[in-house]
């Protein structure tokens, strides 16, 4: 049975600290398989400052490709077909439906969003059903379910977030350096986040 590691968000642009991560977890022989699933809409976010979904998928398909895993890195719309808002259960249960016979999947996600996890659609489910990879953010705690999850101390730390990227965009300043080419070029052409 293949191990597949899902890596939820935005990715509203993805950038090089995504990819690093991607292939330090396919490194550190956490999965056979990462795979980045772009969510339309998080139903805990605002929509306000977010690149069209198709956009945003086309910049992973670009991140992953020129990643040292292309083989392992991929990218997946699935949820792009299903209800919306985007909740991690729903797309769980259908993946799980789907392809549970041949995929055992877990979920890669940040010390942030452990935070608020007890907000997210029947996270006990999740907390129960599936192994949680958890990577630092700075500043956020993984204390609330320290017992029910698999910390990764030593995944690579960024000091830059999407957000960053976004604002540094708007105000004309360099952001080349934060993100795989191919996905500077995208935007740059595409006049994305101006």
């Amino acid at each position: 049975m293949r191990n597949i590691a899902l890596y939820f968000g935005s990715f509203n642009p993805i950038h090089k600290g995504h990819i690093a991560l991607a292939e330090w977890v396919v490194e550190q022989g956490l999965c056979d398989e990462l795979i980045f699933i772009v969510s339309p809409q998080n139903p805990l976010k605002s929509s306000t400052e977010l690149a069209p979904e198709f956009s945003r998928y086309e910049m992973c398909e670009m991140a992953c490709a020129s990643s040292r895993y292309p083989d392992r890195i991929k990218v997946s719309a699935v949820e792009f077909v299903l209800e919306k808002p985007s909740y991690t259960i729903n797309t769980l249960r259908y993946l799980r439906s789907e392809f549970g016979s041949q995929m055992q999947f877990s979920i890669l996600l940040g010390a942030d969003n452990i935070e608020s996890f007890d907000r997210w659609r029947e996270y006990e489910e999740i907390l129960r059903d599936y192994r949680l990879l958890v990577y630092p953010r700075e500043g956020y705690s993984v204390e609330k379910f320290a017992d029910k999850i698999t910390f990764l101390s030593d995944a690579p730390l960024f000091d830059f977030a999407a957000t960053d990227i976004r604002k540094a965009i708007a105000d004309d300043e360099d952001f080349i350096d934060k993100l795989p080419s191919a996905v500077a070029k995208y935007i740059i052409q595409n006049r994305l986040y101006k």
